[in-house]
């Protein structure tokens, strides 16, 4: 004669496990394939241009606002501060230049020229496409 015992009842851990696995799944999935960006240190809206969009990757990123503030990476500093950072750095590599569309163009070059003689290998200059898609 064969017997089947009836199916125990499962206990509160049994139930939650498979439900924490695939929350640490979707969690891991998350921080491999998101990307953490953090905010500017303040609004700029880079001028327009006919260009391809730039996909390399920075070494060091400058921020110049709309009333001519400047930030190295998130740390807001003044033009002299700028080129004292900059020359304390060892390789500079590739700058990314992300100015306000407003700033006058001869601000934008003098930023340019400080970054070229603090040793900056390559300047690239952040812009919004200006053709529809």
């Amino acid at each position: 004669m064969i017997r089947f015992d009836k199916p125990r009842a499962k206990t509160d851990d049994e139930r939650i496990l498979p439900l924490v696995n695939v929350v640490f799944l979707l969690l891991i999935f998350v921080m491999i394939t998101g990307e953490v960006i953090s905010p500017d240190p303040f609004q700029t809206e880079p001028p327009h241009s006919t260009r391809e969009g730039w996909t390399g990757t920075p070494e060091t990123t400058v921020y110049v606002g709309a009333d001519y503030r400047i930030a190295l990476e998130d740390m807001p500093v003044t033009q002299v501060m700028l080129a004292r950072l900059l020359h304390e750095k060892e390789e500079l590599g590739t700058v990314r230049l992300k100015a306000d569309g407003r700033v006058p163009a001869s601000r934008v070059v003098a930023i340019m020229e400080l970054l070229a003689s603090a040793g900056a290998r390559e300047v690239d200059l952040i812009t919004v496409s200006a053709v529809s898609p």
